[in-house]
This record gives C-alpha cells, structure tokens and sequence, in this order.
C-alpha cells in the first residue's frame, strides 16, 4: 500500500510539469476591429495571460490602430468603466509589445510621433517568425 501510495504521488508530481509545459509560451494578440467591447476583451485577455506568465505581443491593424494615437477618444465601458486604450497602456507597462502595423502611419495620415509611448511600428518578418513560432498562441479579433 506505502509503495502504491508513493507512486501515485510520484506519479502526479511528473505530472504537473508535462501539464505546465503544454501552455503556449507566447500570445500573439492581432485586433483589427473597431468595436469597443471586443477591444476591451483583446485587452483583458491579453493582460490575463501575461499575469499567467504568457510573454504578450499586440498588434494593432486599420481601425483598432487608432487606439493607439496620442488624443484618441476613450470609451470608458461597464462594468468597471475602463477603456481599451487604458488595458493597452497597462500592457505596456508591463513590458509587453504592442506595434502598428506599417501601412497604418501612412494610410492614416500619421507617423511615429502620433503613437503614444512604447508603441512600435512591427517589422513583418519578426512578426511572421513570432506567428509560426510552435510556441505561440494566436487570438484574432
């Protein structure tokens, strides 16, 4: 019974790192829509899994982009009356990625200057490595 007991402990004990060990290392965050309510849940989501040790990129393409443009409009949503544009800057702070996609500055009629702090214009072909990286998550909103 003692050994019984002893490998099944064992037994769970190898087990926890193999289950840890399936989570993706990366999370690729690509928001593209317009909608306030999904950009906040990019956000939320996004933020989550950087507190579960994910390392979290975001990339903002057409509309959502503008969240990113020092001045933008803030919409404040229920229910705790935070913005996208507050989740994002938190995602910074955090020490994650957050990029423009490069047509964006010139299509919008903006440059770098425009983004607030700690936004970047993304380089394709790291952003197509990190996308085909087996490690890597990918949401798309």
């Amino acid at each position: 019974m003692k050994k019984l007991v002893s490998s099944i402990v064992l037994a769970g004990l190898l087990t926890v790192p193999a289950m840890a060990a399936n989570k993706a290392e990366n999370l690729m965050v690509i928001l593209t829509s317009n909608d306030s309510v999904t950009q906040l849940m990019a956000g939320v989501l996004a933020l989550q899994s950087k507190k579960q040790g994910a390392n979290v990129e975001m990339l903002l393409c057409g509309k959502a982009a503008d969240l990113v443009v020092k001045g933008s409009e803030e919409v404040k949503l229920k229910p705790k009356g935070v913005s996208p544009q507050m989740l994002i800057k938190k995602l910074i702070g955090t020490g994650s990625k957050v990029g423009v996609c490069p047509p964006y500055l010139p299509n919008a009629s903006k440059t770098k200057t425009d983004l607030i702090d700690g936004v970047n214009v993304v380089k394709p072909p790291r952003i197509a490595s990190s996308i085909l990286d087996m490690n890597t998550k990918i949401l798309s909103y």
